[in-house]
């Protein structure tokens, strides 16, 4: 255990926390605080090696091995994992972590006495509704890509296409940009209405612009806010919805930003934490914005852990700042009075060296990884793969290394979900729509070296 850890263990009284149970299908989303928090625990259940890992370094965690079992919800519900919460509570209330509330979760917990470390489900699907926010956009005067809402109907739906006329239509929810789509012309605009008839959709003007990605923190009266990160898209071979379609995240790329950008994207996001503190929301969140040099738009809310997260969080503890994650998880313990502590606050002009790219299943169907790499530290030597070390997380890489996490054998994944992902210390973007040629070669490897099947 670093330096930085030890600093950041210091400042909390573990045994106001109790246990903690991060409950998600993917083990790799559970990564953050598992050596911070004293009595932590990872509940998953798809094939990845890390799990192995975990184990060896004595983290607690319960895998159920069963791919059917896609949400948190179905893993909460399980006999065996409502078990195994009780048991290792010892009668102490159990903390229920994970990344979107939903209504079995809040029964679950309400029906067996454990704390849900998360807003009540009502208030999150509200806020993260496209359609709804338009309006919480004009009533709080930011911009939102002069949006407005629709009913797809072929015989109302009249827009005046030109060739510099576009359009983005966006369903209420989605995962991963497959809610978002690009309408250029008529042909695009009767293939979404034949498909999404008499629905109620988000329609907005086509800005071109980079996409930036904000992490923040509502914290007791505080709003905590991350530098913008830069968001990958448009990349068909790493995400299906290559339009809107998020597939990684460079925060080296952001530096690019002017300094009048960067002052309004924190502004518009204190305005944001502010409305929905008095909403009585608490803790993480994250919020999208399409950057042109004339202007910033505020594009959706993701009122919920963030699914960066895990990255992020361990870029905090190397950085030795109190993670976002740890703060949220505070604000929920309404027991503690940990989170009154006057915490240093990010400083915003702060950027951390790092990048991930994330591969996701582009296929319409499940697919089933017949080949795969064993999650840990890599280089490329003589055009080959070299395995440096066994680990699920980065430790200060080199530029010459990165890390692989990556799902076992057998595992089967559903459409838009991640399978394997791919993590480096320094920026990987050299323009918004290309990759460096040194990571350009990374990828090339790692996708030659796994394999699927249909």
């Amino acid at each position: 255990m670093n330096n930085n850890y030890k600093n950041i263990k210091n400042q909390i009284n573990n045994k106001q926390i109790g246990p903690v149970f991060f409950i998600t299908p993917n083990p790799v989303y559970a990564i953050g605080l598992e050596r911070i928090i004293m009595s932590y625990f990872v509940i998953c259940s798809q094939k990845y090696d890390i799990v192995q890992y975990l184990r060896k370094e004595k983290i607690s965690i319960l895998f159920l091995n069963n791919n059917n079992v896609k949400n948190a919800g179905k893993i909460l519900n399980n006999k065996k994992v409502i078990e195994y919460i009780k048991k290792n509570s010892k009668n102490v209330k159990a903390n229920i972590i994970t990344f979107k509330p939903s209504p079995m979760i809040q029964k679950i917990c309400d029906n067996n006495g454990f704390n849900y470390l998360g807003n009540n489900w009502k208030l999150s699907e509200k806020l993260e509704n496209k359609i709804k926010f338009v309006e919480i956009t004009k009533k709080l005067e930011i911009p939102n890509a002069d949006s407005k809402t629709i009913k797809l109907d072929k015989n109302k739906c009249s827009l005046n296409f030109s060739k510099n006329n576009k359009f983005v239509i966006q369903l209420s929810r989605g995962y991963s940009g497959n809610s978002t789509f690009l309408i250029k012309d008529k042909n695009d605009l009767e293939k979404i209405v034949a498909k999404y008839k008499n629905r109620k959709v988000k329609l907005s003007k086509y800005f071109k612009g980079e996409t930036y990605t904000i992490n923040a923190c509502v914290v007791g009266n505080k709003i905590l806010i991350s530098s913008p990160i830069f968001q990958i898209t448009g990349f068909s071979l790493y995400n299906r919805n290559d339009f809107g379609g998020t597939c990684g995240n460079d925060y080296v790329y952001s530096q690019k930003l002017k300094k009048e950008q960067r002052k309004q994207i924190f502004n518009y996001t204190t305005i944001v934490g502010e409305y929905i503190k008095k909403l009585g929301y608490k803790g993480i969140f994250g919020l999208d914005f399409v950057v042109s040099e004339k202007k910033i738009n505020l594009i959706e809310i993701n009122p919920r852990v963030i699914g960066s997260m895990p990255l992020f969080t361990k870029l905090q503890i190397q950085n030795n700042q109190i993670p976002f994650l740890l703060l949220s998880i505070l604000e929920f313990i309404t027991s503690s009075d940990i989170k009154n502590n006057n915490f240093k606050e990010w400083d915003k002009k702060d950027s951390f060296y790092a990048s991930q790219l994330m591969l996701r299943n582009i296929r319409s169907k499940p697919i089933k990884i017949i080949k795969s790499l064993k999650s840990g530290i890599y280089e490329i030597k003589a055009d080959k793969l070299v395995l440096k070390e066994k680990t699920y997380y980065a430790k200060n890489l080199k530029n010459s290394e990165f890390l692989i996490q990556c799902s076992s054998i057998g595992r089967v994944v559903s459409p838009d979900i991640e399978y394997a992902n791919i993590q480096v210390g320094y920026g990987i973007m050299k323009n918004e729509r290309q990759f460096k040629p040194c990571f350009e070669r990374i990828v090339k490897n790692v996708l030659k070296n796994i394999k699927i099947s249909i």
